[in-house]
């Protein structure tokens, strides 16, 4: 029988807000529009305005929580990890596979900075949150090439129903939540469902399960082992009782003493990982592990407490329905909104049917119990999408049987694809309209079929081709994309085994800061446009690069923008924009804030350094009216101007949208009206400026300030 743990293998982790209202005629120019009638997704909010939040059109933003940025460096060495017996800090061989500190509290100071904001991202994926296994696993196979493989990446389960330590409190938790919600960011938790953690020896020693044997210590804790050195300190196959102490036969399947293996791709060990039992119908109680582990914690009875609430209203306790109830409880407790659902192909559809069937109910739940909480008047459904190795631009049975809203593209970061030389990344400038129109045709015009694409990730390479480039073609692709965190900043990859190399801490000491500005400026043309990711698409001609354009029309909302890409730099580019804006409109590109006139349904910019123009219609500019020759009326008396200091949009409560008013009216894209202005001077200089709507941030999020804000206008 195999043994539970591998020769390791690290675990293949197959794993705004104000609008700029575009009105403008259907688009089409040189093709038909791809998906002109197009219904976005279900799951998608009732849209207010172009730059609303909808999942169809959602930047997601994916990110190691321990290798994004350490907020609190006290939490480093949770459950004494890389740590030896005296305390001290022991990194082996490499640290690669070691927890690098990153935690929730790193994240919420970087929701806090604005950099998603700036980034245009509308959803941050975070790794796993929950409690991993203590110890580590063993990377490599030779004496010379092993090292610790811990759980930083969140793919080792050890209690589902409470944060890991090294990642951050409960209460550190929530604010992250609250704090991006305020940014009106959403969040999605990677989750798994078909398997556990490894039997590290710590783990075993600590929750005294399993058969250890030898003088272990002294070596482990200095991280001196290879891969049969670990195992040799493991007995696998004597004691069926010790082995039953951990999640028990009726839980897991494993090459144990007393356990069965399964085979198959839903039943059988990933990487040697313990097969969860997700598809059985058996009664089952609490894993042996958690029952020691929560009775030394002193929690087994509220969490037994917990559990049989849940099951009170007629659930069978299976091992699916356990799983079903710690995982939605992330989202009834904080109001997460959406979840990564790792290795979706090993597990039944019917399991995902569950789990999002009941995260569903939570989020209301949630919602309800907390009305003024940030993000509690949102209107959209749960979300959750699933990672299918392989899996393309197909509309299957994980959407119409195991509720999934989308499924993550693997198109663009798949050698086999030869989309250009390095085989990563979106297609050039000279077929990237093919691409974007087969895309639209077929996510825009199905109201449940929507895909996340990505060209970078944490189990198969990072895409590092043209990223100036990519950095327009990439952002501008229909249905929603996944940004891997760093590729906006060229994030190196590091010289380690296996996966590891992917997942360097983020480059915040050297960041490619004219990438980094050229993928904000693309990023927040796209959350300010719904049409970009949920329109119809129709290409347009032009004098060089890729044109083309997006229209969206639904519930009220009708957006058009336009936009060339790949175009030869610095040079005078004319795009025939057709009907997608009216003749004699002034146009504005959003790249560079330049303002031009179509004229015979043609419209000039300059490309710029990076051969990326972005058309929106300019609404700073007003109507005229026409000249009156009658007697004015004498204004009547105005009555007295109340409101709050920072309300700029006089909506009668402040939000990010009233920051984000301030830098629209600040940058000449947008205008606040006179009564706006007054409430907008909220540290009363007499102008309304940037300081203003920093001002108005950081009273959102609870920071110390000396301005008015919130205070009465009188």
């Amino acid at each position: 029988m195999k043994k539970i743990i591998a020769v390791l293998l690290c675990l293949a982790m197959t794993v705004s807000a104000f609008s700029f209202g575009v009105i403008a005629n259907a688009a089409s120019d040189d093709v038909a529009a791809a998906g002109a009638d197009a219904e976005v997704s279900s799951s998608s909010a009732t849209l207010k305005s172009a730059s609303d939040f909808s999942w169809d059109n959602a930047t997601v933003y994916f990110l190691l929580t321990d290798r994004f940025c350490n907020g609190n460096t006290s939490n480093d060495h949770a459950y004494k990890r890389s740590l030896n017996q005296q305390g001290q800090v022991v990194n082996g061989n490499s640290n690669a596979g070691a927890f690098h500190g990153g935690d929730f509290a790193g994240i919420t100071k970087k929701i806090n900075e604005g950099y998603f904001d700036d980034l245009g991202v509308t959803a941050l994926w975070i790794s796993a949150p929950y409690e991993q296994a203590h110890g580590y696993c063993i990377a490599g196979s030779s004496k010379s090439n092993s090292f610790p493989h811990y759980s930083y990446h969140g793919y080792y389960a050890l209690d589902f129903s409470q944060p890991d330590a090294a990642f951050g409190t409960e209460a550190e938790f929530k604010t992250m939540v609250e704090t991006a919600h305020k940014h009106n960011i959403r969040i999605v938790l990677d989750v798994v469902m078909n398997h556990v953690g490894y039997n590290t020896i710590q783990d075993m020693y600590e929750y005294g399960f399993g058969t250890l044997k030898g003088d272990w210590k002294d070596k482990y804790y200095n991280a001196r082992l290879t891969s049969s050195d670990y195992h040799n300190y493991i007995d696998y196959q004597s004691s069926a009782s010790d082995w039953a102490k951990w999640w028990g036969t009726d839980w897991i399947r494993a090459g144990l003493a007393g356990y069965t293996e399964g085979s198959g791709e839903k039943e059988g060990s990933l990487s040697y990982l313990p097969d969860v039992r997700t598809e059985s119908s058996k009664t089952v109680d609490i894993p042996a592990i958690l029952k020691t582990k929560w009775s030394k914690e002193g929690t087994l009875s509220k969490k037994q407490s917990e559990l049989n609430s849940y099951f009170s209203t007629g659930k069978s306790k299976t091992v699916r329905n356990y799983l079903v109830f710690w995982l939605s409880q992330w989202v009834e407790k904080y109001g997460v909104d959406g979840f990564r659902c790792d290795t979706a192909k090993h597990v039944e559809l019917e399991s995902w049917k569950a789990l999002k069937d009941q995260c569903v109910k939570s989020l209301k739940t949630w919602r309800s119990k907390n009305p003024n909480a940030p993000g509690a008047d949102w209107d959209e459904d749960f979300w959750m999408t699933g990672e299918c190795f392989t899996h393309y631009l197909n509309y299957d049975s994980y959407y119409t049987a195991g509720g999934f809203d989308s499924m993550i593209n693997f198109s663009f970061n798949d050698d086999s694809k030869s989309f250009n030389a390095s085989g990563r990344g979106v297609p050039a400038a000279n077929s990237i309209n093919a691409t974007y129109a087969d895309y639209a045709n077929k996510l825009n015009t199905n109201d449940k079929f929507n895909v996340l694409s990505y060209i970078s990730s944490h189990d198969t390479t990072l895409c590092r081709n043209n990223m100036i480039y990519q950095g327009s073609a990439f952002q501008l692709l229909p249905g929603a994309i996944q940004i891997f965190y760093g590729d906006e900043t060229n994030r190196p990859l590091i010289n380690a085994l296996e996966d590891h190399n992917l997942r360097s801490d983020m480059n915040w000491s050297s960041l490619d800061k004219n990438l980094l500005a050229h993928w904000q400026k693309v990023g927040k043309f796209r959350s300010n446009h719904v049409a970009v990711g949920a329109g119809a698409h129709a290409n347009l001609t032009t004098t060089s690069g890729a044109a083309f354009s997006r229209t969206y029309n639904k519930n009220g909302v009708t957006d058009s923008v336009a936009a060339c890409i790949g175009a030869s730099n610095n040079t005078n580019v004319t795009i025939t924009v057709g009907k997608t804006f009216a003749e004699g409109a002034t146009v504005r590109n959003a790249y560079d804030g330049k303002t031009a006139t179509v004229s015979g349904g043609k419209v000039t910019f300059n490309s710029g350094a990076n051969g990326t123009i972005l058309i929106e219609l300019d609404n700073s500019v007003k109507p005229t009216e026409a000249p009156t020759t009658e007697k004015p009326t004498e204004k009547p008396t105005e009555a007295p101007v109340t409101g709050l200091f920072g309300d700029a949009d006089c909506d009668g409560k402040i939000s990010v949208k009233d920051a984000t008013a301030i830098q629209k009216h600040v940058a000449s894209i947008g205008e606040l009206t006179a009564k706006g202005k007054k409430f907008a001077d909220v540290d009363g200089s007499g102008t309304v400026n940037i300081k203003d709507a920093t001002y108005i941030q950081k009273h959102l999020a609870s920071l110390e300030g000396t301005a008015k804000v919130g205070q009465a206008y009188k």
